[in-house]
């Protein structure tokens, strides 16, 4: 569905009377962006691969820049989009490749790795490929070639549902969706609408409040 779409799904699901503004249209986003993150760390958790369904991409049309920073010697790209993160190396950005699909040619790496790798660790044996370190507002580079530096990249990003335009493609992952409706069951609960499942084997009978 279309973002402006879920909006109004959730929208339409709300009490029609609202005297207070409590269900203003971005406390009903923040709650739709936090049930996609919980989802899309789901789907991580089954299979890290599956999230490239989930990504938007960038640099498609226009190849994103590769710029080199004289201070450090580093070579990146500065990030169009915020992104989710995930707990591996790639963590939201899923995929860095040429403009134009090729071999292989990106691998991500982190810090640490990219540190051994700057300072002559048998690892230097690998000359042709790329690699890559996501920080939370760039992507810098090991290994830098002048074809790449020249064209740009292109990047497949896990984006959080406040980034998307209200007239983009927001997939849910119905994977997931093992119950009819359970994405926005769950948006409900945040928003109080309806009451989470209480999940505590304790055998007590739920209060009900006399009115």
């Amino acid at each position: 569905m279309l973002k402006k779409e879920i909006r109004s799904l959730i929208a339409n699901l709300l009490p029609k009377y609202d005297k207070t503004g409590k269900y203003h249209s971005r406390f009903v986003d923040a709650a739709i962006e936090r049930v996609l993150i919980e989802m899309y760390q789901e789907v991580f958790y089954e299979s890290p691969l599956a999230l490239q369904r989930f990504t938007k991409p960038y640099g498609y049309s226009t190849a994103l820049a590769v710029n080199s920073e004289a201070s450090t010697g580093l070579y990146y790209t500065t990030l169009p989009v915020s992104f989710v993160p995930f707990k591996d190396k790639s963590s939201g950005v899923r995929r860095v490749s040429t403009p134009v699909q090729g071999a292989f040619t990106f691998f991500p790496t982190d810090q640490r790795e990219m540190d051994y790798l700057q300072n002559g660790s048998n690892a230097d044996t690998v000359t042709a490929k790329i690699g890559y370190v996501v920080t939370p507002t760039r992507v810098e580079y090991y290994n830098m070639s002048g074809t790449v530096l020249t064209s740009g990249v292109r990047m497949d990003i896990v984006i959080p549902f406040s980034t998307y335009l209200d007239t983009d493609e927001v997939l849910i992952p119905e994977s997931l969706n093992k119950e009819t409706g359970e994405f926005e069951n769950r948006v409900l609960a945040i928003l109080g609408v309806i009451q989470p499942v209480d999940l505590k084997d304790d055998n007590a009978e739920k209060q009900v409040a006399n009115g």
